[in-house]
């Protein structure tokens, strides 16, 4: 029996998928500084209309480089899982086409990773962190395969990236690293409004996202880790980490910031009372 991922948070997506991506992609320009071959990314998992145009421009940058057999995705946790998982079989259903999970691939790594993750579909169906960024995966890539893992916030989440990165440095496969990831939750309604509300609030957490981006573009994971469980600023740690271990394995040693945004958007700082900061990272 083929395994089925069916969309549980299409609220984070709604309304017509393509006119909005071609919305976020209106009058949008590569950079100059874009490499000639991206290999990874981290990418943000709020709803669409907060985050949507930064994950859209970032997969655009990637998609004029490199078309992947393969999109590895580390999700977050957050629910708690007892180890990191990985969805070994079937499709993911999206909107705009199902998505096919590179079973033989995800085998392979499973197999090279010295059980540090295990094969546990189920824990994926409640977990919005990866199904965000698939429809526009599809989008950009029709025919890519993906290979679900959620990674726990954990040491172990370094080794998990290094090995894969191991297995595939070997194998030479056409595949493109992807971590997902918010930045910092400010609020009451996050439980944190340490710096107050107004301009000094929003100003303090876009200096805690700007932190956690330093350690991103530096591709320095072990930071990553420290900087989540002092500062919580970002809620994908461990997928951040594993991918920038990852990348360092690949050989990729910085990273480049394509946007930084929050869901305080364009709004007047005076009036910021919450907020979720967003980046865009490649390498």
């Amino acid at each position: 029996m083929t395994s089925v991922r069916y969309p549980t948070a299409q609220d984070f997506y709604p309304g017509d998928l393509i006119k909005q991506i071609k919305g976020f992609l209106a009058g949008y320009k590569i950079p100059d500084w874009l490499p000639e071959k991206i290999s990874g990314m981290i990418l943000p998992h709020a709803g669409w209309r907060y985050s949507g145009q930064t994950v859209a421009r970032t997969i655009y940058c990637a998609s004029r480089t490199k078309t992947p057999d393969t999109c590895i995705i580390f999700g977050a946790d957050h629910t708690g899982v007892a180890k990191h998982s990985l969805y070994p079989s079937g499709i993911w259903k999206t909107p705009l086409g199902d998505i096919q999970v590179d079973t033989k691939l995800a085998n392979d790594i499973n197999k090279s990773v010295d059980q540090l993750m295990e094969e546990d579909s189920i824990t994926h169906q409640t977990e919005h962190s990866i199904e965000v960024q698939l429809p526009m995966i599809k989008y950009f890539w029709p025919g890519t395969a993906i290979i679900p893992i959620i990674v726990k916030p954990t040491k172990d989440s370094l080794e998990l990236g290094y090995a894969i990165g191991t297995f595939l440095r070997k194998s030479k496969k056409n595949v493109i690293g992807i971590a997902s990831t918010d930045l910092t939750h400010y609020g009451s309604m996050y439980g944190t409004v340490s710096h107050g509300i107004g301009v000094k609030g929003f100003e303090w957490m876009k200096q805690n996202d700007n932190r956690m981006i330093r350690c991103f573009i530096a591709c320095n994971g072990k930071k990553v880790l420290e900087e989540a469980q002092k500062y919580f600023n970002a809620c994908g740690a461990g997928a951040s980490a594993a991918l920038i271990a990852m990348m360092k394995e690949l050989g990729k040693n910085t990273g480049q910031l394509v946007e930084y945004t929050t869901s305080h958007g364009l709004n007047p700082p005076e009036k910021f009372i919450y907020g979720v900061g967003y980046a865009g990272i490649v390498y």
